[in-house]
C-alpha cells in the first residue's frame, strides 16, 4: 500500500522571515520545510487561541522568578540549593532538549 503525501501549502513570505527559517533550518539540522513545519505547531495553537506573545517579557517575567526564587532558596533553605537545581538541569534535559 503506498502511503499519500500531506497536502501541500504554499504561500509568500518576505526576505526576512526566510532568512528567518533558513536559521532555525541551520540550528535545527533540519530542512528549510520542516523549519516552517515547527514554526506553525508552535504558532498556530496561540493564534487559534487569540493569543499572541511578547518573547522579551515572557524572558524578562522568568528572569525575575528565578531571580526571587533563587533569593528566597539561598535565604530560607541553602542546604538544599544545590540539589534543586541538580533536579532542574534534570527536568531541562528531559522535557527541553532538542529532540
Amino acid at each position: 500500500m503506498q502511503k499519500s503525501k500531506p497536502p501541500f501549502i504554499g504561500f509568500q513570505v518576505s526576505t526576512a522571515d526566510l532568512a528567518s527559517l533558513d536559521e532555525i533550518a541551520a540550528k535545527s539540522g533540519c530542512s528549510r520545510s520542516e523549519a516552517a513545519r515547527s514554526a506553525l505547531r508552535l504558532g498556530v495553537p496561540l493564534a487559534l487561541a487569540g493569543h499572541s506573545l511578547d518573547l522579551r517579557r515572557l524572558i524578562l517575567l522568568l528572569e525575575y522568578t528565578q531571580a526571587a526564587v533563587d533569593i528566597i532558596v539561598h535565604r530560607e533553605h541553602a542546604d538544599v540549593a544545590p540539589e534543586i537545581e541538580a533536579i532542574a538541569n534534570e527536568r531541562m534535559e528531559e522535557f527541553h532538549a532538542p529532540r
